[in-house]
């Protein structure tokens, strides 16, 4: 996708705001880097995703696994390592957020990339992130019967 393409649903970011995300994108980095392999998308969905930066994708899919998975969870361009999807899946159940796992996120924003996220929620471009999940399993069941 052509990130020069400008639409209304683009946001309109000043140079002087670049230069502030630049700043907030330093801090964090030094959080989101070295914890969850942030890729700078501006767009985060840590939160949904079971703290598994889901653009670390070599195809960078935000909803799900591409269909080259491996029967072992191995990634398609990459055999050697796991499908990031398959890790996300497993960090997911582990700490019962597998319900979040079901909702939609929005396609990538090219025009965000490299922006700071927590300066895109704030400027309410992005969704803030979902701290608790509660009753997860029955959410699950409930998910999987209404698509039954």
């Amino acid at each position: 996708m052509n990130s020069d393409i400008i639409t209304k649903d683009t946001p309109k970011i000043s140079a002087k705001e670049r230069r502030f995300s630049r700043l907030i994108l330093f801090i964090e980095d030094l959080v989101k880097v070295p914890l969850f392999g942030c890729q700078h998308c501006g767009e985060c969905i840590l939160s949904s995703t079971a703290f598994v930066c889901s653009q670390r994708c070599p195809k960078r899919m935000r909803n799900g696994p591409c269909g080259g998975t491996g029967e072992d969870g191995s990634c398609e361009v990459y055999p050697e390592r796991k499908c990031v999807w398959y890790k996300i899946y497993k960090r997911a159940k582990l700490l019962r957020r597998v319900s979040l796992l079901y909702q939609f996120n929005k396609i990538h924003n090219w025009n965000l990339e490299s922006t700071a996220a927590w300066l895109n929620v704030f400027k309410k471009r992005n969704k803030p992130p979902i701290w608790f999940v509660w009753n997860d399993k029955q959410k699950v069941k409930e998910l999987i019967s209404r698509d039954t």
